[in-house]
């Protein structure tokens, strides 16, 4: 069971929480913007209003001489009824005496002014519990005086708590929703963490069958686990092949160095001129040399396989390559009675990138199987083909071919389809081809020639030439 502590530690519940907080800021923002906006729109309109009711007062006094009493019981009658609406009404004379309304006093100032109800010197019984907290008013002068009108801001505050109270259940439930989608998706993302680490410590463990289950989403855990898996399956197949290489040698060694001792100590039991002694240390030098040819060619292998070959590539021609090749075996072939010839190759220069002494390595393994393997008067063919613009090589000879259950075993290394091991060879030229191949990404094939084998050498895209 993953631990909350182990999981808070994990990146996608990281990433709830950088996610969460962004939700937060944004919020935040909005409700700022939303303050703003919806605040100043309702201060327009409280000034609206106040400008309304003025404009109701101020026709009231009209041309007339009483003009001034008339507004003043007008004022009366507004401020007898202001409480519930909260709204503030003051007529003073022009030397700022109280003459009516809902306020005994107020220093007069010009434009519009936000007044705390503290500030405010009120006639009557008011109640304490009010929507507002402060009055929006301005001053009019009249005949014979001014008049103060002003109106609580209740509404802008009522708004203003509401945004305030949507911000917070909005950010509560953005962080609570952040959060807890964060928990369960690093919960998940734990437990497939979890079978990853399994496999790889049964692995560790020396459990090579492991392998990491694939998943229907198809997401990034996913892939990281497709590719854990095909390393493994390649840890396999390199440890299995070092066990068979490993068991190969044993055999491959046993039998030269069996030979030696045998010259060795029959020289040894017996009466033997120097003639006879010098026979038996060259057949002992060259059985030496035959195991350090066997030795050479494993590490040459191990060396092209590490891939440190490619900083060197170049772009190379696979027409002169080949025709330079068959030109230097040709002799060999004649005297085994074979024909090895090309067909005419494309008119275009077919390059590849890769190196140049490798790629003749490879082919003149190829050439030298064939020349090697087949009967006499078999007839060996090296065809270029640049099809859909991918190079590829083939090498067809008429000899006794290679069944197709071995096919796929002859590129291990130290594989022979000899099992007694008494010919010479050390099974290596096939598994040196394949390992020159997949260093310069190509791919190759065994079929059948009927008669005979075609080993078929494809390589990637052609590159551009200019």
């Amino acid at each position: 069971m993953t631990s909350p502590h182990k999981l808070t530690q994990r990146t996608a519940f990281r990433l709830a929480g950088f996610v969460a907080l962004i939700i937060t800021l944004t919020n935040v923002l909005i409700f700022a913007i939303l303050f703003f906006v919806i605040s100043q729109q309702l201060g327009q309109h409280l000034k609206a209003h106040v400008d309304e009711v003025r404009g109701t007062l101020v026709d009231v006094q009209g041309d007339e001489s009483d003009g001034f009493r008339e507004l003043a019981a007008a004022v009366g009658r507004h401020a007898f009824v202001a409480q519930s609406d909260e709204d503030i009404y003051l007529l003073t004379d022009r030397e700022g005496k109280y003459v009516s309304g809902n306020v005994k006093s107020l220093e007069r100032f010009e434009g519009w002014r936000t007044i705390p109800w503290n500030d405010l010197n009120l006639v009557g019984q008011w109640p304490s519990a009010r929507a507002s907290d402060a009055v929006v008013g301005t001053w009019t002068p009249v005949k014979g005086g001014y008049l103060f009108v002003g109106d609580g801001n209740g509404d802008i505050k009522d708004a203003q708590r509401l945004l305030l109270t949507g911000l917070l259940w909005g950010i509560a439930l953005s962080v609570i929703c952040a959060l807890g989608g964060g928990y369960l998706i690093g919960l998940k993302a734990q437990r497939r963490v979890e079978e990853m680490e399994q496999v790889l410590d049964a692995v560790a463990l020396g459990d090579f069958q492991r392998r990491i289950p694939r998943n229907a989403a198809s997401d990034d855990i996913d892939h990281v686990a497709a590719l854990i898996n095909v390393t493994l399956d390649r840890l396999q197949r390199l440890i299995g092949n070092l066990k068979q290489v490993s068991v190969d040698i044993a055999h491959d060694l046993r039998t030269p160095i069996s030979r030696m001792r045998q010259k060795l100590e029959t020289i040894q039991s017996g009466p033997c001129d120097i003639a006879t002694y010098k026979a038996a240390v060259d057949q002992s030098i060259s059985e030496i040399d035959s195991i350090a040819d066997t030795f050479d060619a494993l590490l040459r292998i191990s060396e092209i396989e590490s891939g440190a070959q490619k900083a060197k590539f170049v772009d190379v021609e696979l027409n002169s390559l080949l025709a330079n090749i068959i030109d230097a075996l040709e002799a060999v072939a004649e005297e085994r009675h074979h024909r090895l010839y090309a067909p005419s190759a494309p008119a275009r220069p077919v390059i590849v990138r890769g190196d140049r002494r490798l790629l003749n390595q490879l082919f003149v393994n190829l050439i030298e199987n064939s020349i090697l393997h087949c009967p006499p008067a078999s007839e060996i063919k090296v065809e270029l083909h640049n099809d859909a613009q991918q190079p590829i090589v083939r090498v067809r000879d008429t000899g006794p071919g290679i069944p197709a259950t071995e096919r796929e075993k002859v590129f291990r290394r130290l594989y022979r389809l000899e099992k007694s091991r008494t010919t010479r060879g050390s099974g290596l030229g096939l598994s040196l081809v394949a390992a020159i191949a997949e260093l310069h990404s190509a791919k190759v094939t065994l079929a059948d020639n009927k008669p005979g084998l075609v080993v078929e050498v494809m390589f990637d895209e052609v590159p551009r030439v200019d």
